[in-house]
């Protein structure tokens, strides 16, 4: 019998050790597959600052053609109020005008540049390779993972009925932590689904500056 509760708990340990191995793998494979998307945004992150810099001689004439726009608006303005102020009826007259202040042309839209756009598609070929290791992965290992669940089950109860020296609540408590954070299927679910719905990277439209109004 003693040989028998040793080689039981020997075998809950490296079941035990198994589980939270395959736990903290599957983890460290969502968080490359995040640090490859991470990567992508570092990328176009950078881009943006350099277009921020070089925009700043054209995004000040458009500051500044925005502000002529609006003296013209608060002119139009003033001489209405003044009007509503003292004249109502020529008030009246002068809204069935419709004036409207003359519009700005639109900003054109930078293009993505070849090497960016090279970079991008690689990175977005390394993360579907990295997703698709995932999955193959997981695959491979949920057996050992079922295997390692069962063994690790099978000893907590084996030492739950035959250990007379042992601590059965010790017991009780390994075997409720080990369903709850490793056995059960919330932890392994949420990672296969996390890693399932995260899209690969996708590039962005680079501007020289915000888009005017027509």
């Amino acid at each position: 019998m003693n040989k028998n509760i040793k080689f039981a708990k020997s075998v809950t340990i490296i079941s035990f050790l198994a589980l939270l191995f395959s736990t903290y793998y599957l983890r460290s494979q969502v968080l490359k597959l995040n640090t490859i998307r991470m990567s992508s945004q570092n990328i176009m992150t950078e881009q943006a600052r350099k277009d921020l810099s070089e925009s700043l001689p054209v995004r000040q004439k458009e500051y500044e053609a925005k502000l002529g726009q609006y003296e013209i608006e608060n002119k139009h303005y003033e001489e209405m109020l003044d009007l509503y102020k003292s004249d109502y009826e020529e008030y009246v007259k002068r809204l069935k005008d419709k004036f409207v202040p003359p519009r700005m042309p639109r900003s054109p839209v930078k293009p993505i540049s070849p090497e960016l756009s090279d970079e991008m598609q690689k990175i977005g070929i390394e993360f579907r390779e990295q997703q698709s290791n995932y999955f193959n992965s997981t695959s491979k290992l949920n057996w050992i993972s079922c295997l390692a669940a069962l063994t690790l089950v099978g000893g907590l109860l084996y030492l739950l009925m035959f250990d007379p020296e042992g601590k059965k609540i010790f017991y009780l408590v390994l075997l409720v932590m080990s369903f709850v954070f490793m056995i059960g299927p919330s932890f392994h679910s949420l990672m296969s689904a996390l890693a399932g719905f995260l899209q690969a990277p996708q590039g962005m439209m680079m501007n020289s500056g915000p888009p005017m109004p027509y």
